[in-house]
């Protein structure tokens, strides 16, 4: 069972900052201007703590971990940011905007206890990789502080209504086009209804897998150098914000393939063996992208797009696709049509194989179906896929079976800001 509870967060203070200059995305895409961009907008953003500027002077006793600590100490000294006192659960509402359409997704941060991936409480759904661990790691043994949730879905194992969450506003702005509503939930019975549905759920990690184990790393070392452990020290928690699977406000974005490799005009007999190859009018993206969700439901489709014009390939052959699968994957894993495109196209037709994906330069990715056509249409690219964002409950279902997702399989979009509220190890 997930173990969840109440924290006491660590927050901008409202009186003295406006949260719309201090919040930041996840570090992970943080690019070089845009931390630029964040350093300049408030003296307190968050990314100054979150993903802080490498510099060339720096040294093991000041670098962006240990400035980053400096600041967050020095913010809390200055009442920048404050300590809740007491304990609560934190109801997020994001409102944002995508092709036209308004959403809203909810979330609540909460304490969610550590556990390994084994006991099957927590469910991956991503590998994970040695360089951002390493990092958030130094982050966190130098700042002793939680300041980016890992996000994750939960899927109550019985249906249930969700409890009514109603507390303390703490926040409510606009920021880069999206709105953020973020209240304080201390009553008791509202705390427990929420950790009793959670209890009776399973947790799935949207994102933020590194962050996950490089909490799970901290807490070890905290544990291997503790005299007694008593198993409710604060290390034992990770800070989450989790989503239920029903939320109508939660969505995926496909991530489109931009392939560097040349095209020979041959790929399309090769491809015709597993696929039909269907030659489209030129009509524009947004056609091509209609034409892929007016597709049956476990149809495996992809558009793909070239100098001379865009095809439709519709798996035909899926015994023989999945036959070029690397064995012993789950059932969930092979009818991903993500894993349809890397092993079944590709493979096949431009021999990029894992190890070519690893290197990076072969295959790029976009979530915009527009900057994947324009790649190609300025030559930066050879050719370009766009695919159909996978389905919730097919990342679901390959955690289930005990798989990890491929490479950029999933977008839950947006990403979760960071800097709403934080959570310190310290007492």
């Amino acid at each position: 069972m997930a173990d969840v509870r109440p924290f006491r967060g660590l927050r901008y203070d409202r009186a003295r900052i406006d949260p719309a200059l201090v919040i930041a995305p996840p570090y992970d895409v943080i690019s070089p201007r845009r931390q630029a961009a964040l350093y300049d907008a408030s003296l307190h953003n968050v990314v100054r703590v979150e993903y802080g500027e490498q510099r060339p002077g720096d040294t093991p006793a000041d670098n962006r971990y240990t400035r980053a600590a400096r600041d967050l100490a020095a913010w809390r000294d200055a009442g920048v940011l404050l300590r809740e006192a007491r304990p609560a659960l934190y109801a997020y509402r994001q409102e944002f905007g995508w092709e036209g359409t308004r959403y809203a997704r909810h979330a609540v941060f909460a304490a969610v206890r550590l556990e390994e991936w084994e006991k099957g409480i927590v469910k991956p759904h991503e590998h994970t990789l040695s360089g951002p661990k390493a990092d958030r790691l130094e982050l966190l043994r130098a700042t002793r502080t939680q300041v980016s949730p890992v996000y994750c879905l939960y899927r109550p194992r019985a249906e249930a209504p969700p409890p009514h969450l109603a507390g303390e506003l703490l926040y409510d702005f606009d920021a880069d086009g999206q709105r953020h509503v973020v209240s304080a939930i201390a009553d008791q019975a509202q705390v427990r209804a929420f950790s009793g549905l959670l209890a009776a759920s399973d947790v799935y990690i949207a994102d933020g897998h590194h962050r996950y184990e490089t909490a799970v790393t901290y807490r070890n070392e905290a544990r291997a150098r503790a005299v007694s452990w008593n198993g409710d020290e604060p290390e034992n928690f990770v800070l989450m914000a989790l989503t239920g699977v029903a939320d109508p406000g939660l969505l995926v974005l496909p991530t489109h393939r931009v392939v560097h490799a040349g095209v020979d005009p041959g790929i399309w007999a090769v491809l015709a063996r597993r696929f039909d190859v269907e030659t489209l009018p030129d009509g524009g993206v947004s056609d091509l992208l209609a034409r892929l969700r007016a597709a049956p439901p476990d149809t495996t489709v992809f558009a793909a797009i070239t100098r001379d014009g865009a095809r439709l390939l519709t798996l035909r052959d899926r015994a023989a696709a999945e036959a070029m699968m690397p064995p012993g994957q789950p059932d969930a894993w092979r009818r991903l049509d993500v894993s349809v495109l890397q092993y079944g196209v590709l493979v096949p037709a431009f021999a990029i194989d894992d190890a070519a994906l690893a290197g990076g330069s072969s295959v790029t990715y976009t979530q915009e179906a527009a900057e994947a056509a324009g790649a190609v249409e300025r030559g930066d690219a050879a050719i370009a896929f766009l695919l159909n964002a996978t389905p919730v409950e097919q990342v679901l279902a390959v955690a289930d079976a005990g798989g990890r997702m491929p490479q950029k399989s999933t977008y839950f979009y947006p990403k979760l800001p960071t800097g709403l509220v934080m959570n310190s190890l310290d007492a």
